[in-house]
């Protein structure tokens, strides 16, 4: 028996997933690990499900083998009667689970659609009224300009001369900086 299982372990098959758990453990698949921080939980829990339904897949392929190399014929075919409903069951609950998921995604699709929507029309509700806002504050600006200039007219001279003066001043004290 402990030959058998030494054979069935020495398979192709063990060592390709053998070297894919060692790569999984050691990290040189950087890659799909820098892609799983982009991925949905969805997707995360999907491959993960998608995973453990290869290793199902594996181990119900593992077994047959080895009970494919029982002495006993009639042990052997109940076995294998054994196996193949397991394997047919365990196809059957993947399906299913692909189905949910599949299911689940449409509906995260669908409400993150309806609520972007939603978002992008309150958006532009609060822009036109932003945009209303300025331009009433605007044109109130203007208005008590335009009357203060109206009351005031030397008052509103002398003081756009003055603020001439001071930015004719500092510009002159920028430019004597900048060459020296």
């Amino acid at each position: 028996m402990a030959e058998r299982i030494r054979r069935v372990s020495e398979s192709t098959d063990l060592e390709s997933f053998s070297s894919y758990l060692n790569e999984r453990r050691t990290g040189r698949v950087g890659l799909e690990r820098s892609l799983s921080s982009e991925r949905s939980s969805l997707e995360q829990r999907a491959a993960e499900l998608g995973a453990a339904a290869g290793k199902i897949a594996f181990i119900v392929r593992q077994t047959r083998e080895r009970v494919g190399k029982l002495a006993h014929q009639p042990v052997k075919d109940r076995i294998n009667d054994r196996i193949s409903s397991i394997t047919e069951s365990t196809r059957i609950r993947a399906e299913r689970l692909r189905r949910v998921a599949a299911d689940r995604a449409q509906e995260f699709t669908r409400a993150a659609r309806d609520r972007t929507a939603e978002l992008g029309r309150q958006a532009r509700e609060k822009g036109e009224q932003i945009a209303r806002e300025v331009k009433a504050s605007y044109l109130h600006a203007h208005r008590r300009a335009v009357q203060t200039v109206h009351d005031y007219p030397v008052h509103t001279a002398a003081a756009a001369g003055v603020a001439g003066f001071l930015l004719g001043a500092g510009l002159r004290i920028r430019r004597a900086k900048r060459a020296s």
